[in-house]
């Protein structure tokens, strides 16, 4: 039987492999900790078989157990599939040539990134036809506080995840325009939220600016973000909001394909 999430059903038929699933669905689609206790309403399965499955997934990294008790996150195995699976979308679903007209028409670069733990990592890019531009290549990483892509993901969090984010570590300066104070980066985050983008303003690499749009689920939950980057000089703000148009359309042409694969 098994479904939920909710298609309901559910009273406990599937196999294991299928309970555990249905389990790791409901801990991906939350943007805060789960517990035992919630876990067994959301799928109507015993509390016994939820703590075995819990057991099972944390002992392979698949998910972790949050700082509060008998609480779970995403683990960083599950993580890295997600990052294999995004990028093996892109490549089977040619997610470049869904940037090749965008990139033309801007005449910039453009890249698509997810949020791994406190990075972005690119996992598709298409370069414009300047020799003048930031070279970073599919799987690098960069931040997620000084990035257009990152303070887009991380505006896009629970207020939990973030202050956890936030507060991991000193955050790093790389500009004199690099936001490190805490409350700045919550009303940058806030500003993203109600713009539906993110600017980066020479925040990372002095005389580079960027923007961002979100690539968005089936539940429309952010899963990715898609930006243009180009030297100060030839984006400014203005510029790069001229680009919101042709950046919303390639992301929910993204969308529409990942969705496409998960089916």
């Amino acid at each position: 039987m098994l479904e939920k999430t909710d298609g309901t059903k559910s009273t406990e038929h599937g196999s294991a492999l299928e309970k555990a699933l249905l389990v790791l669905g409901e801990l991906t689609r939350s943007a805060r900790p789960v517990g035992l206790a919630e876990l067994a309403t959301m799928t109507g399965l015993p509390r016994q078989t939820i703590h075995r499955i819990l057991q099972q997934l944390s002992d392979a990294m698949l998910i972790l157990r949050a700082p509060k008790k008998d609480q779970y996150v995403v683990g960083p195995a599950l993580t890295q599939l997600s990052i294999d699976a995004l990028t093996s979308a892109c490549t089977d679903m040619p997610v470049r040539a869904m940037l090749r007209p965008l990139v033309d028409e801007i005449g910039e670069t453009c890249n698509v990134g997810i949020l791994d733990q406190d990075e972005v990592v690119y996992i598709e890019r298409t370069e414009g036809p300047s020799p003048l531009r930031l070279q970073l290549q599919v799987g690098s990483r960069v931040p997620f506080h000084c990035t257009a892509i990152g303070k887009l993901l991380a505006a896009n969090l629970h207020k939990n995840v973030r202050t956890r984010m936030l507060n991991a570590q000193p955050l790093q300066r790389f500009t004199d325009a690099t936001l490190t104070d805490a409350n700045a980066l919550e009303a940058d985050f806030a500003q993203i939220r109600s713009d539906g983008f993110s600017f980066n303003n020479e925040e990372y690499v002095d005389g580079l600016t960027a923007i961002a749009v979100a690539i968005r689920d089936d539940s429309d939950k952010v899963v990715a973000g898609l930006a243009v980057h180009a030297p100060s000089t030839r984006m400014d703000r203005a510029k790069a909001v001229s680009c919101l148009p042709g950046l919303h359309s390639t992301a929910e042409q993204i969308s529409r394909a990942w969705a496409l694969v998960e089916r």
